[in-house]
């Protein structure tokens, strides 16, 4: 009778496959932010134009989670992910040839669909099969390969260089390539997937609102920092090659921070955790614009704003995994794919609406009292008001 209540084991080898398939998401969108960023910035193009066309991505998150949930049905988890790796390689390879001010606004939208479909597919049915006593290790982990993904993207431009075809060229070549670490997922059932309903969607976000919250906050600021951090630096008087190594610091403090924090969410109160991490990346914004130009304060505190806001989503995921299952937990990860499409739309527009009306301390002040706003919210309120669900 004890073997009925034994706790579901964790499938490692998919477990492996997914978080390889993140780490290719955040990848995709570590390079092309800040390289189509810069790349417009060298066109020409004012911070808005350069938010707006950042924000398109966002749009194709939005737009694509309408169209998921029949996708999932007809395609099945496997086939699905690999098509959107496959356009999202292709993507990559039209932009360089290809005319910004015209065609990178739709393209970015095609692209954000298919990053989303592997960001909704990777993590709904990551949590599916991780035993809930190490999930929070578990999301660490696969936090930490996204945010890496999210690194190596800047790492690109600085070893190739921030213009020409090449770093599209190498991006799209390990994107495509990624296809074959997908392959153990090819005879596994991606369990419950099928089951998503838009309706469930609205349903999620009624009892779970707080939680879609913290994901907007880590969105918003996430596609902002990516998009306009090193168009930030170069308003402030700095280099090219400075304003990439800062995005850089940023990204390693988020790969750093994960796995500590996944350890953190497994022992501690996780609205605690999470109220804790926007508190630090608060005070992180304020204090940047005032140790700008001194670097031993400066670029420590790059890599700690990196960590704590990364660690948002990490806490909202594992929190996910342990309050949700069966149709709801689907539903909560394509809730958060929809909440981060918007969140990574409105982040970097009015991020650069702020930054081309009034300045980069401006920004960094939006960006604080978001972040400020959050913790204070998490401090107050449940971020779910639905006990465990199991499936229908």
């Amino acid at each position: 009778m004890e073997a009925a209540f034994e706790e579901p084991r964790t499938d490692w080898p998919c477990v492996a496959a997914l978080i390889a398939c993140i780490g290719v998401f955040g990848l995709a969108l570590g390079l092309t932010y800040p390289l189509l960023s810069l790349m417009m910035a060298e066109a020409g193009m004012s911070d808005f134009a350069i938010g707006l066309n950042g924000a398109m991505t966002g749009v194709g998150l939005v737009l694509s989670t309408f169209f998921l949930p029949r996708l999932i049905r007809l395609l099945g988890g496997f086939r699905l992910v690999v098509l959107s790796l496959l356009i999202a390689a292709a993507g990559m390879l039209l932009f360089p040839v290809t005319d910004p001010e015209v065609h990178w606004f739709p393209l970015r939208i095609i692209v954000g669909a298919s990053l989303n479909a592997i960001f909704v597919v990777s993590e709904a049915w990551l949590n599916t099969v991780t035993a809930e006593r190490i999930r929070g290790r578990v999301i660490g982990v696969y936090a930490t390969v996204m945010a890496a993904g999210f690194a190596a993207g800047p790492l690109l431009l600085v070893v190739l260089g921030g213009t020409g075809s090449l770093p599209f060229m190498v991006g799209a070549a390990i994107v495509g390539g990624s296809v074959l670490a997908m392959l153990p997922l090819r005879r596994r059932s991606a369990e419950g997937l099928t089951e998503m309903r838009l309706a469930a969607l609205g349903l999620f976000m009624k009892v779970a609102a707080l939680l879609t919250g913290v994901v907007f906050v880590f969105a918003f600021f996430d596609a902002a920092a990516m998009t306009l951090l090193p168009i930030y630096m170069l308003r402030s008087g700095f280099s090219p090659e400075i304003a990439a190594a800062a995005l850089s610091a940023l990204m390693i403090g988020m790969v750093a921070a994960q796995f500590p924090v996944g350890w953190l969410l497994d022992r501690f109160s996780r609205p605690a955790v999470i109220a804790g991490c926007g508190l630090v990346a608060a005070v992180s914004c304020a204090l940047l614009p005032v140790v700008l130009h001194q670097g031993w304060l400066f670029w420590p505190l790059l890599v700690i704003l990196g960590g704590v806001s990364f660690a948002l989503y990490t806490g909202a995921l594992t929190v996910l995994g342990e309050r949700f299952s069966g149709h709801l937990l689907l539903a909560g990860s394509a809730s958060f794919a929809f909440i981060y499409g918007i969140g990574g739309g409105l982040g970097p527009l009015l991020g650069g609406t702020v930054l081309d009306g009034f300045g980069p301390d401006a920004m960094m002040a939006l960006f604080g009292l978001v972040f400020l706003l959050l913790a204070l919210l998490v401090l107050r309120l449940p971020l779910a008001f639905s006990r465990p669900s199991s499936a229908p």
